[in-house]
């Protein structure tokens, strides 16, 4: 009997053991506690099966701690048996564990159910909404939610997220993303996969386009920074579903170089870039910067500082071969702080942009603030000073901040989640509006509409285009630029002439090459497009990176001709007219 209670305390310590791990859920502890605690008691009382009795006092231990439980009833039979005796002593045993545990399994079990009960009331009430379901609960979703729940005709659904509370009015299942069934077809739904784990939100994304792909009216918003990301989803067929995604560090200095334009404070007609600091985000808006900037009339030149600004040249000319080869961009290995890497900025006198983005936030600070005392020491000019905070609370300080006299810094701080997802610098930005619009401008249709949702590339293209337009119109309007771009487009309108159409068709050419120079293309020849055409059908080779327009204006005639014998009515200039054109008729800036 010794080893029967020594095996029986065990069993009860590993059943224990087993029921709590982490991330078990509720039913599925009762489950194993029960299990384990029937397993746990047979092997106790298995030396007394020869009595004749054991079941009838087993079923008595169960009734007297129910009694005791539920009626009140007292507990002085526990005081009154005998322990000499081994039957008796089991019964005791029994007798303890179920008053320890009845009113946990009870009072949780009715708990557990009624909580499951509530979570899919609650959900099947507000499937005749407009429902925004995020993969998970954690800050970016939060800022999202905040955000879409101010739609009345809004429901938002955490998943994955039962057990973690927030003030936002919600409903949290246990259930993952992909584990969600929506059946009222006529239901708007937003799907988001945004969890931090970017692998993940790329297997979600995938596990949801094969379960709704039939579904109209149904999105899904996958947030991933990789380079991998777009080529993935653009490979797999989304049938009815939108698919979009979201590479948070390339849309937000989009929004950035659209409300903060290069332009700003230029001296000479020079955009004359100083980046601090050209990790993840410093690459990313370099590349951006260069052709944004070009424009008729304007020169420009960037200068890298970084204490890996030898390994990041390399980088990109590997990423993107016949980038820094064409452009003005100039590299400066070490920290800022060094009297070296001062003393080539301080010979900048024409610096008219600065973004500072290093590995933190109090560092981008303290570098803003050194810049700016420097340039209005040296030089008595202002430059556009940028910097990257990821906490929104001091990126809201940063944009008010002054010194001892209350004199402003005018410092422009952005990049937070809170700028991201609350203020809607991803989704739904005057950008991503006017790419649509520049889309279907060429084919206003539905296969147009299609073709813009199903690859990732149509959709960056036209944002870059939409962009360059601000860039275009203040390049000819200059001083008569003003904040109001409606007003802007008016009066372009009233100058347009085809001298005008004339520089801003070559502009958009030169602009596209740089832009396509950054995304890793190669120019192509004449003989090389006619070796793959039989294999790609176009004159571009995507896969390869290779295109023939990568050349001067002056030199896509030439090019055009080449190529006619594969394609007879091919005409590399068409499309740089045709987005010139549309800014006077079709595109509402």
């Amino acid at each position: 009997m010794k080893i029967s209670l020594m095996i029986f305390i065990v069993a009860i310590l590993i059943t224990l053991y087993i029921a709590f791990q982490k991330k078990r859920e509720f039913k599925n502890r009762i489950v194993i506690l029960i299990f384990g605690i029937a397993v746990s008691i047979g092997v106790l009382i298995f030396p007394l099966l020869n009595s004749e009795n054991i079941i009838v006092r087993i079923l008595d231990a169960v009734y007297y701690a129910i009694r005791s439980i539920w009626m009140n009833q007292d507990t002085e039979l526990l005081g009154a048996l005998d322990l000499t005796n081994l039957l008796e002593t089991s019964y005791f045993v029994i007798l303890y564990i179920l008053f320890i545990l009845l009113p946990i399994l009870t009072t949780g079990a009715i708990l557990a159910f009624i909580s499951d009960a509530l979570a899919k009331r609650k959900f099947r009430k507000v499937r005749n909404k407009d429902l925004y379901i995020f993969s998970e609960l954690n800050e970016k979703s939060k800022a999202f939610a905040r955000k879409l729940g101010k739609n009345r005709n809004s429901a938002i659904v955490f998943a994955n997220s039962k057990n973690k509370e927030t003030e936002i009015k919600s409903v949290r299942i246990e259930e993952k993303i992909t584990g969600i069934e929506i059946k009222n077809r006529n239901t708007n739904i937003e799907f988001y996969a945004i969890s931090d784990n970017e692998e993940d939100n790329i297997n979600d994304t995938l596990e949801l386009i094969e379960k709704y792909k039939d579904r109209e009216n149904t999105k899904i918003y996958v947030i991933n920074n990789t380079i991998e990301a777009p080529a993935i989803l653009d490979s797999v067929d989304k049938g009815k579903l939108t698919v979009e995604v979201i590479n948070e560090t390339e849309r937000e200095i989009f929004n950035l170089l659209d409300e903060k334009p290069l332009f700003e404070n230029a001296i000479d007609n020079t955009i004359s870039v100083l980046i601090i600091g050209c990790g993840k985000v410093g690459k990313e808006f370099l590349k951006n910067a260069t052709w944004c900037s070009i424009m008729p009339g304007f020169r420009y030149k960037a200068t890298v500082v970084d204490v890996n600004a030898s390994l990041v040249k390399e980088n990109i000319q590997s990423e993107a071969p016949e980038f820094l080869e064409n452009y003005d961009i100039r590299f400066i290995n070490g920290d800022i702080k060094t009297e070296k890497v001062m003393n080539e900025i301080k010979k900048m006198q024409d610096v008219n942009y600065i973004l500072v983005s290093m590995e933190s936030d109090e560092k981008n600070l303290e570098t803003a603030i050194l810049l700016r005392r420097m340039f209005l020491q040296l030089y008595h000019t202002k430059p556009v000073i940028n910097l990257w905070v990821e906490n929104e609370f001091k990126q809201a300080q940063i944009l008010n901040l002054v010194n001892e006299r209350g004199i402003s810094y005018e410092l422009n701080s952005f990049g937070s989640i809170k700028d991201m997802y609350f203020d809607n610098s991803i989704l739904g930005s005057r950008i991503e509006g006017l790419a649509k619009q520049i889309h279907l401008a060429y084919s206003p249709d539905d296969k147009a509409f299609a073709g813009y949702n199903k690859r990732e590339y149509f959709k960056k293209s036209s944002r870059a285009s939409a962009l360059h337009m601000k860039y275009k119109i203040y390049a000819i309007l200059k001083d008569k630029f003003t904040d109001d771009m409606k007003q802007n487009q008016e009066l372009f309108k009233t100058m347009y002439n085809k001298e005008i159409e004339e520089i801003l068709a070559e502009n958009e050419h030169e602009r596209w090459n740089a832009y396509t120079r950054s995304i890793g293309y190669k120019k192509a020849t004449v003989p090389e497009v006619i070796a793959y055409y039989p294999e790609t059908k176009r004159h571009e080779n995507s896969l390869a990176r290779l295109h023939p327009a990568l050349v001067p204006w002056n030199e896509l005639d030439e090019v055009s001709e080449g190529l006619k014998e594969i394609i007879p009515n091919i005409d590399l200039k068409a499309s740089d007219y045709d987005i010139v054109r549309k800014m006077c008729d079709e595109i509402k800036l």
